[in-house]
């Protein structure tokens, strides 16, 4: 059995690998004159707007639930702030011994708590388990990771960042329940619950749209790649990504299957707390003023390095 799902793994891996590389040959070569910035910015919203409430409808639409659609977000609850708590301990209680500024710590708070659930999480999962496993990073996602993005993300950073913004619980939760995705979210588990018919070509335009999310946001990961962030403060950036990638899944291994033992469920839950950091953590970045090259670092080495620990976690967990 092992054997065929490391084959599957591999068929998963493959497509990423080639799909990023893709997108940072797209940054280099900037071909048709396209400014990567712009670009990346187009297709971004592409995604958020259309392309992942088409997949998040698409399949809470048609899902049998059960237990995980709590367990899932509630492990990504846990290895988060686990991961952001033992990031404290590291750079900042010592930080005159880091000889790095508050927006850095707060870069590196965040790099090494939010992970990128959606695009590698779907890609990775779709590939071991086949493709009604996109649920779980939806729940993931939706349920877990944008709610602390919006809320402790945002607050860490409006506190340890240099732009003088206030930071506004009610303000964030709004623009979290304004998100397209959350919506379609809502709508698809609507129909759901509800026995609702619905035109086969809704759910057809749906699932096409959603067909488009992992390779624009894998492409985008690839644009952001910049090997020249990588040489600042080398130590820092490999202890956080090695948080992000061993640690926080290692933390939710020790909770999850002692109480559960090793089904699907713990086994989805122990890969997506590994997955690399967050792309999307830059946006919070640059709004609050936090030190982007550092954390724009710690997202390419946990990108690069999650190709040699998730080989590991599948051998370990399947």
């Amino acid at each position: 059995m092992l054997p065929d799902l490391l084959l599957s793994l591999e068929r998963g891996i493959a497509p990423l690998i080639a799909l990023i590389a893709l997108g940072f040959v797209w940054r280099i070569k900037t071909p048709a004159g396209l400014n990567v910035v712009d670009t990346r910015r187009t297709i971004n919203a592409l995604v958020l707007y259309l392309f992942y409430p088409g997949i998040a409808y698409d399949v809470i639409s048609r899902v049998n639930f059960g237990p995980e659609v709590f367990l899932v977000p509630a492990s990504i609850w846990f290895g988060l702030l686990a991961a952001m708590g033992l990031g404290w301990l590291v750079f900042a209680r010592p930080r005159t011994v880091w000889g790095i500024s508050a927006p850095a710590v707060g870069a590196l708070l965040i790099g090494c708590s939010f992970g990128n659930i959606l695009s590698m999480g779907i890609a990775v999962l779709q590939s071991l388990f086949g493709p009604e496993a996109a649920r779980y990073p939806i729940y993931a996602d939706v349920i877990g990771i944008s709610v602390l993005y919006w809320t402790l993300g945002a607050g860490v950073a409006a506190v340890m960042g240099t732009k003088e913004q206030s930071f506004r619980l009610g303000a964030f939760a709004m623009t979290l329940f304004k998100m397209p995705p959350v919506w379609a979210f809502f709508a698809g588990l609507t129909v759901n619950l509800l026995a609702i018919p619905v035109p086969q070509w809704v759910s057809t335009t749906a699932h096409l749209l959603g067909q488009a999310v992992v390779p624009s946001m894998l492409l985008t990961v690839g644009m952001s790649i910049s090997l020249e962030t990588v040489k600042r403060s080398p130590r820092m950036i490999l202890a956080a990504s090695a948080i992000k990638l061993i640690v926080m899944p290692a933390l939710v291994a020790a909770v999850v299957l002692p109480l559960f033992g090793m089904t699907e469920v713990t086994q989805v839950m122990i890969l997506l707390a590994g997955m690399p950091t967050m792309m999307a953590t830059v946006l919070l970045s640059e709004r609050f003023g936090l030190d982007t090259e550092i954390l724009a670092a710690v997202m390419v080495v946990s990108t690069l390095g999650f190709f040699f620990t998730l080989p590991l976690m599948v051998a370990l967990l399947l």
